[in-house]
């Protein structure tokens, strides 16, 4: 690691939980690492973002983001984990069917090219086996969690059968965008929509 300042603890959420009281962080400066971050990343892939190339795009010192992140698999799963806000509504969903294709339609088109990256680096980056558990911890699992929350208003309104596997069924749901992501196929006309269809059929009450 490089720096001249050891690293705060952070928590799950990526907030330095070992920080001395002082002068209050900077929250444009927060934001503008995070959104160099991401940007990065789908600019250039996960293997070739680096603190230093973050920093200097942001404008702030190295120093800056060692005092919020310890390394970068710290930094790119906060800042990814940051950047999607759909898992953080609390409120029951009034219609969960359209919501998760919303969802779906969303994910697909803003992260999951740079989730598919990142996973894949994290899977062979041997030397720092804790980063994919992060990734895992942060983003994967928050994410999955919400799509089971809607497909469990689902139950609670009848709309799927109290039986219905709901973990195989967001399985299905998350293959449907990284399976096609692998193989290179096109989205066709409304695939989030049919995706959460095949579910709503295989698992909808017995008329």
């Amino acid at each position: 690691m490089t720096g001249t300042e050891a690293p705060a603890t952070h928590d799950a959420r990526g907030t330095g939980t070992g920080r001395p009281p002082g002068r209050p962080r900077d929250e444009r400066a927060s934001s503008a690492i995070a959104d160099a971050a991401r940007r990065q990343l789908d600019a250039l892939g996960y293997a070739n973002v680096s603190m230093e190339s973050v920093a200097t795009e942001a404008g702030v010192a190295r120093a800056t983001i060692y005092r919020r992140y310890r390394d970068k698999a710290d930094l790119i799963t906060a800042a990814i984990a940051a950047g999607s806000g759909a898992h953080r509504t609390h409120a029951p969903s009034l219609d969960p069917r359209a919501d998760l294709v919303a969802y779906l339609d969303a994910f697909d088109r803003r992260f999951a090219e740079g989730c598919l990256g990142v996973l894949g680096t994290l899977i062979g980056a041997r030397e720092d086996p804790g980063a994919l558990g992060l990734h895992r911890q942060r983003v994967v699992g928050p994410r999955l969690a919400y799509v089971r929350s809607l497909l469990e208003q689902a139950q609670r309104l009848g709309q799927l059968r109290d039986d219905a596997d709901l973990d195989l069924a967001v399985q299905m749901l998350a293959g449907s965008v990284f399976t096609r992501r692998v193989a290179g196929t096109a989205a066709g006309p409304a695939w989030a929509e049919r995706s959460v269809d095949t579910v709503w059929k295989g698992m909808g009450p017995d008329r």
